[in-house]
């Protein structure tokens, strides 16, 4: 018998007071993320027009809650960095308190990162070092071991393209594959490691503490000190140049092979009468299912984020089309899970409905509203969340969005490239372009 494993969402009431239109000076829009206890929206200041991100914590949420919030807003106010979203202003109201962050446009950086294939070294370079600087706030700092360890995932991801482990722990394969190696793995990914780099990564991720590299003997790294011609005195030379770069390194061209995302669901279809309707159409899992409490949050812990914003939807021109232009205009993180199509709405919505099944990922068609909300697992048997979303894009032109709420951005990216391989490989193909 089939389970639908959905994630955990916030209490009902919770969600409710989290789809407020306004809060004080903000319109709020957009919802940027979604986590156990909060919900990340864009906010715009009436008067300034300013972009913020705001997380929104209902009071409901946890018990014992509250001391970790405040812990929060102590050191977001104490946080002065320019690799840092800067603090804005906190609200509380009775059923909610509000944080307001500095919006940062671009997305999240697992948005640049192609799955499995990392970045390039320069990129990846430049990066590191902005978040080494984001961590070492004082010259004082000594550098946590956990600190090390999780500056050492992210370089690791942005290298090789993929998380190295589920969990630090020995339920995870490829984790006691690490042990067994005794701090020299040369089995895959890790083979394609070489150099200065492979021994930075290497003394960050010691699984001994008291052995793993501290922040000042990063500091001395001589990957760390490597030249690199993307930078100047510590900065950013060419945001352009940069955005080019990070556009050059995803393929837009090239897809995964089809892949399962989850154990077999019911797959609803909610017509324009509301009332669901499910296909009886169930196909064999390829991976076991887990409780609910294995596939949560907390399983992502070494999926670091920069911030707990997701990415930004906004369109962009081309960068052929670009004479003078910003980073945003060359390169938005919305871009990457996205396509175009002169086919009929209700037809490409059906045909992405199609294309889950074989790829088992979970999900419920809203027809009426030419959506689709997906609820799966990846293939890590974590939680993957969001909503494909069909509009308007020009005449006789439909933009197909893609965007996520909850899980790895990787992840995302490798499930939407198998959907857009199937729908290219379907008996009856929809039109499908990438670029308007």
């Amino acid at each position: 018998m089939y389970k639908h494993l959905s994630g955990p969402t916030l209490p009902e009431a919770s969600q409710n007071v989290t789809k407020a239109e306004q809060i004080g000076d903000y319109e709020l829009g957009d919802t940027l993320g979604v986590g156990a206890y909060a919900v990340v929206r864009l906010a715009t200041h009436r008067r300034t027009a300013v972009k913020a991100a705001v997380k929104i914590i209902p009071k409901d949420s946890k018990a014992g809650l509250a001391k970790s919030i405040q812990k929060e807003l102590t050191i977001h106010r104490g946080l002065q960095h320019p690799n840092i979203s800067r603090f804005l202003e906190s609200k509380e109201e009775s059923e909610c308190i509000y944080i307001f962050v500095e919006y940062a446009a671009a997305g999240e950086l697992f948005d640049k990162i192609e799955p499995d294939r990392g970045i390039q070294e320069d990129l990846a370079h430049l990066y590191f070092l902005q978040l080494i600087a984001g961590v070492v706030l004082e010259e004082e700092y000594n550098g946590d071991a956990v600190d090390i360890w999780s500056c050492g995932v992210i370089l690791y991801v942005m290298m090789i393209g993929n998380t190295p482990w589920e969990l630090p722990s020995t339920d995870s394969e490829e984790f006691r594959l690490y042990q067994e190696s005794h701090g020299n793995p040369t089995h895959e990914p890790w083979d394609r490691l070489q150099g200065h780099v492979r021994t930075l990564l290497l003394g960050m991720l010691r699984i001994n503490p008291t052995k793993r590299y501290t922040i000042k003997y990063v500091l001395r790294d001589d990957w760390y000190n490597r030249p690199n011609k993307l930078l100047k005195n510590g900065h950013v030379n060419d945001p352009v140049q940069l955005a080019s770069l990070l556009m050059d390194n995803v393929s837009e061209t090239t897809y995964s092979p089809v892949v399962a995302y989850s154990q077999p669901l019911h797959t609803g279809r909610i017509e324009q009468s509301q009332n669901p309707v499910f296909d009886l159409r169930n196909y064999a899992s390829s991976q076991p299912a887990r409780n609910n409490e294995r596939a949560s949050d907390s399983s992502l812990g070494t999926r670091i984020a920069i911030s707990w914003q997701d990415e930004a939807l906004e369109l962009s021109q081309p960068a052929t089309q670009i004479t003078e232009a910003t980073f945003l205009e060359v390169f938005s993180s919305e871009r990457l899970t996205r396509f175009f199509s002169e086919t009929d709405p209700d037809d490409i919505i059906e045909a992405l409905a199609d294309a889950m099944v074989p790829n088992l990922v979970a999900h419920t068609v809203h027809a009426n509203l030419q959506q689709i909300t997906i609820s799966t697992t990846d293939q890590r048997r974590c939680f993957l969340t969001g909503e494909v979303k069909v509009v308007p894009y020009g005449n006789d032109c439909h933009l197909v969005m893609f965007v996520k709420s909850r899980g790895d951005p990787l992840e995302w990216k490798r499930m939407f490239k198998a959907l857009v391989a199937t729908l290219q490989d379907a008996e009856h193909p929809i039109h499908l372009q990438m670029n308007p």
